[in-house]
C-alpha cells in the first residue's frame, strides 16, 4: 500500500511536467499533448528568439547578484544568531524568515509603492534588491543549521592558536561550512532565476526577466516554444541540484 501510494504520488507530481516536455517535441504550431512527431523545431526557435535570450540574460545577471547580496547579508547574520546570545534572537529569526510566510504577491505590491514613495523607477537595481529580500531566508537558514553543528571549541582552539578574526572565518569556519554555503547559494540562485510573481511589480517595460517574458508570451501566443522555453529551465534546474547531490552530498552538512 505504501508502495502504490508512493508511486501515485510521484505520478501526480510529476505529470505536469511530463506534459511540458512532450509538448515541446510537437512539430506543428499547436501546443499539445501527446505531440503528433518529434521534432526539435521550438527549442531552435527559442534559442534563436531576442526576447527569450535578452530575457534570460537579465534573469542571470539579476539572480547572480541577488544571490551575492544574500550570502553577503546572510552568512554574517546566521553566524551572529548562533555565536552571540542577543535579546529578541528568536525574533530576529522570525523576522528574517517572514518572506517564506508573506506571499509574494503582498510583498511584491509593498516593494512597489515604497520605490514609489522613494521618486525611483523599476530597473535591474531595485528587481535586484527585491529578489535579495526573498533569497536570504534560504541563506539564513541552511547557514544557521550549519553552523549549529559546529563545536565552538574549534574556534576556541585556534583563537588560542593565535588566529585572529578574519583568519579564524576563513581558515576555519568556511571550510566547515562550504558545502553549505554553496547549496545555500544555489537554492538561492534558482529561486531568484524562477521568481515570476515578485519580478511582475519590478520589472520595467525596458527589462523583462524571463519568466516574465514567458507570462507575456504566453497570453499573445500558444504554441510549443513556450513548452520548449520551460523544459530548458526545467533541465536546467535539474542539472544543478542533480551536480550538488554529487559534489556537496546533504548528508556532509550534518558532520
Amino acid at each position: 500500500m505504501l508502495l502504490a501510494y508512493v508511486l501515485l504520488f510521484c505520478g501526480f507530481v510529476l505529470a505536469p511536467l511530463v506534459v511540458v516536455v512532450g509538448a515541446s517535441f510537437e512539430p506543428r504550431e499547436l501546443l499539445r499533448f501527446p505531440p503528433q512527431g518529434l521534432s526539435l523545431r521550438w527549442y531552435r526557435a527559442a534559442l534563436q528568439s531576442d526576447q527569450f535570450v535578452e530575457a534570460a540574460w537579465n534573469s542571470f545577471l539579476v539572480a547572480l547578484m541577488a544571490t551575492l547580496g544574500a550570502a553577503l547579508l546572510g552568512v554574517p547574520a546566521a553566524y551572529g544568531l548562533v555565536r552571540n546570545r542577543i535579546r529578541g534572537r528568536e525574533t530576529v529569526i522570525g523576522l528574517l524568515n517572514s518572506p517564506l510566510l508573506v506571499p509574494e504577491l503582498v510583498m511584491g505590491l509593498a516593494l512597489l509603492q515604497i520605490i514609489a514613495l522613494l521618486l525611483l523607477e523599476p530597473s535591474i537595481l531595485t528587481l535586484t534588491l527585491g529578489h535579495i529580500l526573498v533569497c536570504v531566508p534560504y541563506v539564513v537558514r541552511t547557514m544557521h543549521a550549519a553552523i549549529q553543528g559546529i563545536d565552538a571549541s574549534v574556534e576556541e582552539a585556534a583563537a588560542s592558536l593565535g588566529a585572529g578574526r578574519l583568519q579564524l572565518y576563513r581558515t576555519v569556519v568556511l571550510p566547515m561550512v562550504r558545502p553549505a554555503l554553496y547549496v545555500s547559494l544555489l537554492f538561492a540562485f534558482l529561486m531568484s532565476f524562477d521568481n515570476a510573481v515578485l519580478s511582475l511589480f519590478l520589472v520595467s517595460a525596458r527589462m523583462q526577466t524571463l519568466p516574465i517574458s514567458v507570462y507575456n508570451y504566453v497570453q499573445y501566443s500558444l504554441d510549443p516554444a513556450i513548452a520548449a522555453v520551460s523544459t530548458m529551465l526545467m533541465a536546467v534546474s535539474v542539472l544543478a541540484l542533480f551536480l550538488a547531490s554529487r559534489l556537496l552530498p546533504m548528508e556532509r552538512l550534518g558532520r
